[in-house]
């Protein structure tokens, strides 16, 4: 794991958390933009805890973007001590794994965000969820898979990768079809199926109801 966070004590405190939340991962940290990219080129990291104000011209988000251009294996978890929702859309739609407000940032939510994770889903936080717009078009029970809500194989592959923060463009590319086909086929699909009319929409409804989604080829069709 890597905190990236540019004051000392703040990143003391996390990385304490983070030992007890999950003493099995080794926690490194950095405390700006260069320091967090050169990291990142070097190594391999799972979670990457990224502060979005790092106090310099490049942000948090620099970080993310940094991360998701290159399409590294590893989830990103944004830190603010802001809940704004266009804050928090605007990290999501830019491939963030989870956004964690300091203000609630205890042990247990850093376990929380990490397992949400772990079962390919987005981690936010309940204040955003609690203000989501709920769909009546996707039936299915709080907490089911997404194979048992019916989706088709594909669109689950996809629903998975979205989850990763992949744009339409790497996900094509792993799926072996068009850029298109993506877009206006299978991202249009679910955005139907779960009443929601953007794709931040689609994760929001996601992680609201911990829809568990299984890696691409690990379950049967």
């Amino acid at each position: 794991m890597l905190i990236v966070e540019d004051q000392a004590l703040v990143s003391a405190g996390m990385r304490s958390l983070l030992q007890k939340a999950a003493p099995h991962y080794r926690v490194h940290e950095e405390s700006s933009y260069q320091g967090a990219i050169a990291r990142l080129a070097a190594n391999s990291f799972q979670f990457v805890f990224i502060d979005i104000h790092l106090g310099s011209e490049a942000s948090g988000l620099d970080v993310l973007r940094f991360v998701r251009e290159r399409e590294m294996p590893c989830h990103a978890i944004m830190l603010s001590g802001d809940d704004d929702r266009a804050l928090v859309l605007s990290c999501i739609a830019q491939g963030a794994s989870g956004y964690i407000t300091k203000a609630t940032g205890d042990g247990g939510v850093f376990s929380a965000a990490i397992q949400t994770v772990l079962d390919n889903g987005i981690y936010l936080p309940e204040s955003i969820l609690e203000r989501a717009p709920r769909s009546e078009t996707a039936a299915g029970a709080y907490g089911c898979t997404a194979a048992s809500l019916g989706l088709a194989p594909r669109q689950r592959e996809v629903l998975y990768y979205l989850c990763q923060g992949l744009p339409n463009k790497a996900i094509a590319n792993r799926m072996g079809i068009s850029e298109g086909t993506v877009r206006k086929s299978y991202v249009s699909e679910l955005l139907r199926f779960f009443g929601v009319a953007r794709r931040t929409e689609l994760l929001i409804e996601v992680s609201r109801r911990r829809i568990r989604i299984a890696v691409p080829g690990s379950e049967g069709s």
